[in-house]
């Protein structure tokens, strides 16, 4: 059995490797190295294993002390020095001349805890509760074969199982865990015995938080963002004032084209035709006007040779994604551009790189619907000024006529 729980082991460290590519919208703050030790302890309920499967036999109580280190929101480590088995002195064990028989006369056991909610929901400042998975290992001084009576020997342990946790203030967690255990010397550790003890544990952390220092440090990041976060709705409100004010124009447009449409038709039927040509003209030019006023004002720059969107243009990229969320009912057209440098099958596959890269983000982590967003790479842009000049590597914003 010893095997199966140190499988499970190594499973539980597999998910490290995949734990980072799930997403989440929150992101955790980094502490130091002293922050968020926790301390706390448990009572154990130990079904021991050397009654096999009778469960009428061999229940006893047993104690923990517990010292856990949180790592980010998925991981934490543990240490906890067990007491498993206190005396049980049972009928069968009295008529054997064992009244001081211990299953287990301590242990000291370390490793991890894996939260499976925070890795699938991602992780939030404000959840109270969660359920994780738990793999330890360790030494013990182990009395459980009966054959040598009180000798002792020194063994090692390895434990599995699975675990609630609720915070019900600040500071203080209470949880309770179900955990299956397995213990072996060097020339045994690998047969397959059935031996394992099994554990209810109840118990409760008392985390110390983070460090004065790590506080201090949290508190100047909060105040940068509270700046950042006013400055963009700063921007955002700068948006939306520019997008209504287009919007106006468009409807003094579209009241022209359609006084200029009645015209024309009045025109046409007289037969004159540099009239008609003229107010044709007229029309078209100021609905080429008005494709314009559909253009949102901000664009996304990129640096050169590059498709990811750094930190200065993201804050006005949450700024089109809030006026998209203010505007559910609006699709838009997304259209990726280059500067004049390089060939036109690169520049054109650049562009292409740049505006999905825009919409993966508006997706992902602004939550915008997909079917609202159309992308299309341009390849090398309209020349605006020097052909380097950083305006012509950009994404840009059309809101969709229809």
């Amino acid at each position: 059995m010893i095997k199966k729980i140190f499988t499970f082991g190594l499973l539980l460290g597999l998910l490290a490797v995949n734990s980072t590519s799930i997403a989440q919208e929150q992101e955790y703050p980094h502490y130091g190295f002293w922050s968020n030790w926790s301390i706390g302890a448990s009572v154990d309920l130990v079904k021991q294993g050397h009654h096999g499967s009778d469960w009428g036999k061999g229940i006893s109580l047993g104690a923990s002390l517990i010292v856990e280190k949180e790592l980010n929101h998925v991981w934490d480590l543990r240490f906890a020095f067990q007491v498993p088995g206190f005396i049980n002195k049972e009928t069968d064990l009295v008529n054997a001349g064992m009244e001081d028989y211990f299953d287990r006369y301590a242990s000291a056991v370390a490793g991890a805890k894996f939260s499976i909610t925070d890795a699938i929901m991602g992780y939030d400042s404000l959840r109270r509760s969660s359920i994780y998975l738990l793999a330890l290992g360790g030494v013990s001084y182990d009395r459980n074969d009966i054959t040598r009576r009180l000798d002792g020997d020194f063994v090692f342990v390895a434990q599995a199982g699975l675990g609630y946790s609720y915070k019900f203030c600040k500071h203080s967690t209470f949880f309770v865990e179900g955990m299956v255990d397995d213990h072996a010397s060097v020339r045994n550790i690998f047969d397959n015995r059935k031996m394992m003890d099994f554990f209810l544990n109840i118990g409760y952390l008392y985390n110390f938080g983070p460090t004065a220092a790590d506080r201090a440090r949290l508190a100047q990041i909060s105040l940068l963002t509270k700046e950042n976060f006013d400055a963009l709705n700063s921007q955002v409100s700068d948006l939306q004032g520019k997008v209504d004010n287009k919007d106006k124009q468009i409807k003094k447009l579209e009241a022209r084209v359609s006084e200029l449409e009645k015209e024309l038709a009045n025109v046409i039927p007289q037969g004159n035709t540099a009239a008609a040509d003229s107010l044709q003209r007229l029309i078209d030019q100021i609905k080429a006007e008005q494709m314009t006023f559909y253009a949102l004002p901000f664009s996304i720059l990129f640096d050169v040779d590059q498709y990811t969107v750094n930190e200065s243009e993201m804050q006005k990229l949450a700024a089109v994604a809030r006026v998209m969320k203010d505007n559910p009912g609006t699709k838009y057209n997304l259209y990726g551009f280059c500067d004049h440098t390089g060939s036109d099958k690169y520049n054109q596959s650049l562009s292409v790189k740049r505006v999905n890269e825009v919409k993966r983000l508006l997706v992902k982590r602004y939550g915008i619907a997909e079917d609202r967003l159309m992308t299309e790479g341009k390849g090398k842009s309209v020349w605006f000024g020097d052909v380097k000049y950083s305006i012509n590597r950009r994404v840009s914003f059309y809101r969709v006529i229809e």
